[in-house]
């Protein structure tokens, strides 16, 4: 396992220079300029001597490889930059905005395994009735909604009492109430929880008929017993695999979700960053992103051996 681990951390470092490079590139070559952003309006009435002394002091006017060089360097000390439009740390606006953004992912998670695994095993156990179909069904419908779609109809049904029930609060943080990510959670996790009662489904019914199965029933062990400890822990392996990658689609929809619903996490900081073609804290939010996706993802792998005691890490 030590091995294991190590390996894997080792490949971290290539696979987070890789993503910073691309990513780099790519904001690089993204048309705006960051002081015409600043300035609006009186960018156009400042002199020429004034606009290249304001890029000079913003390295705008070095070349490529100098810049990147310049925020490998800096990225390798942690020193993520300063904002060109906020003026203010990039780490700071990271700090502030994290916590946030993986609360609202937390609570997309939990509420897609809790419909979507129940729903799953249901549809399994009940497989061709039309509890079945009704599941399924609801699954697909899941599946085809967009994020943003459910988030405003959402807001539509159950924060104002004109249309619908008003529930909820319709969008912020407010004073950090559970309250006010209740429904966003609800909405991000909604479409992910159709995914995972697909999956489930599919590979309950795939272990349905093995032998150990009919063993553990010949022992006589209760039908919750069967169904707990060998039918469900044995169909999780695909499941597992399913939720690690759904993280993509949790930080994806996290985004939309907080624009929709105003909430200050990443995604509200980094669309208007792109839009002003901020690069410190496009580089600093991607990369902090996409080190969260790694760990999930190496977390997952290691939650293969808990789920099934036959897998082992060399």
């Amino acid at each position: 396992m030590t091995k294991y681990l190590t390996r894997r951390l080792i490949q971290v470092i290539p696979t987070l220079l890789f993503i910073y490079t691309i990513t780099f590139a790519l904001s690089y070559l993204m048309p705006g300029d960051p002081i015409r952003a600043q300035l609006g309006e009186e960018y156009y009435r400042l002199p020429p001597e004034t606009i290249a002394a304001m890029e000079e002091s913003l390295g705008l006017n070095r070349p490529f490889f100098v810049q990147y060089l310049d925020f490998v360097t800096r990225m390798v000390r942690l020193d993520l930059g300063k904002s060109y439009i906020q003026k203010e740390e990039v780490s700071n606006i990271i700090g502030y905005r994290l916590p946030r953004t993986l609360q609202l992912m937390a609570g997309g998670m939990f509420v897609s395994l809790i419909i979507g695994i129940p729903a799953g095993v249901i549809s399994a156990l009940k497989q061709y009735s039309w509890i079945d179909h009704l599941l399924m069904v609801l699954a697909l419908i899941g599946l085809s909604m967009p994020v943003f779609w459910q988030g405003l109809i959402a807001q539509l049904l159950f924060t104002q009492s004109k249309t619908g029930i008003a529930l909820f609060p319709v969008a912020g943080y407010g004073d950090g109430n559970p309250i006010y990510m209740i429904l966003p959670s609800l909405v991000l996790g909604t479409s992910l929880s159709a995914t995972i009662a697909r999956v489930t489904r599919s590979s309950m019914l795939e272990v349905r008929g093995q032998d150990y199965l009919r063993t553990a029933r010949a022992k006589g062990l209760t039908p919750r017993l069967v169904l707990v400890r060998h039918h469900l822990r044995n169909a999780l392996i695909p499941v597992v695999t399913v939720i690690g990658l759904q993280v993509a689609g949790l930080m994806t929809g996290s985004l939309l979700t907080e624009t929709i619903f105003n909430w200050p996490g990443l995604g509200r900081a980094i669309v208007p960053a792109i839009q002003t073609r901020d690069t410190p804290v496009i580089m600093g939010i991607l990369m902090y992103g996409a080190l969260t996706f790694i760990v999930i993802n190496l977390l997952t792998d290691l939650l293969y051996a808990i789920v099934d005691p036959r897998i082992r890490y060399a």
